[in-house]
């Protein structure tokens, strides 16, 4: 069995994360630290109340479990764990709303495919991505005029969402995913199957989306002032495996 991380090693990470910090600032990480335990532990129960709905288990017998009502459990997890497929990859719902929203925004700027422009700002429908980018300071307004600056827009816009088709459009003949968007899609599917998700999720998209140096939403994300650093700090307590792994390599760096 893995070894559970003790009390002690937490006041180890506080105390390395605060260097020179006061008392007040050992608490600030403290309650960061705390944080990212309570999300990484929100992602091991939803992980094996997936796996539980995948094996066709009803949500009566999962709220047995937990001592809540169906109703209650259902409300809690199945954003969270249920899938539909968009263009034959399994993902979850918020994700697939956010692709459905790129999918708009393409059609309303004129375009013949989805690109990972689109797909950036299609994460502001809502989800881990949208939190995090709302979080440092993003809006659907601010990507879209920094498209609007970056890259020649060849249609008009609607104002607001508001005014955007009401059906849920999904990939077809008439607008597809662009090469690099597929490529985007595909390196989120590598990186939620590396953290053993069941499906494929807003925070895995944005990762990607943030650390493609070449790539159009990358480019968007630099005009408004976000780096990547920036990104990864924010999607770290949803992506363990992510953390884990930078977090060794720093340490093989301060090894040396």
């Amino acid at each position: 069995m893995a070894e559970v991380v003790s009390g002690s090693d937490l006041i180890n990470e506080v105390q390395a994360r605060t260097v020179g910090l006061d008392e007040l600032g050992r608490v600030d990480a403290a309650l960061a630290v705390s944080r990212e335990l309570e999300a990484a532990a929100d992602s091991v129960v939803d992980h094996f109340v997936g796996q539980a709905r995948a094996a066709d288990h009803s949500w009566t017998a999962i709220a047995e479990l937990m001592g809540v009502s169906k109703q209650a459990a259902r409300a809690r997890f199945a954003h969270r764990v249920e899938r539909v497929s968009w263009g034959g990859i399994w993902v979850a719902p918020r994700l697939a709303a956010c692709l459905d929203r790129a999918v708009a925004e393409a059609r309303d700027c004129g375009d013949d495919e989805v690109g990972t422009d689109h797909l950036l700002i299609g994460l502001m429908e809502e989800g881990v991505a949208a939190a995090a980018l709302e979080r440092l300071g993003v809006s659907a307004t601010a990507i879209r005029e920094a498209m609007d600056d970056l890259f020649a827009s060849r249609g008009p816009r609607h104002e607001d969402a508001s005014q955007l088709p009401a059906q849920s459009p999904t990939p077809s003949a008439h607008i597809q995913l662009s090469a690099d968007a597929t490529d985007a899609m595909s390196g989120a599917l590598a990186l939620s199957r590396s953290d053993s998700c069941e499906v494929l999720r807003t925070e895995h998209l944005l990762f990607v989306l943030a650390t493609d140096p070449g790539g159009r939403a990358r480019r968007i994300l630099n005009a408004l002032g976000v780096h990547v650093a920036d990104v990864k700090r924010e999607l770290a307590p949803c992506l363990p495996r992510t953390r884990r792994h930078h977090r060794r390599r720093g340490r093989a760096r301060s090894a040396t």
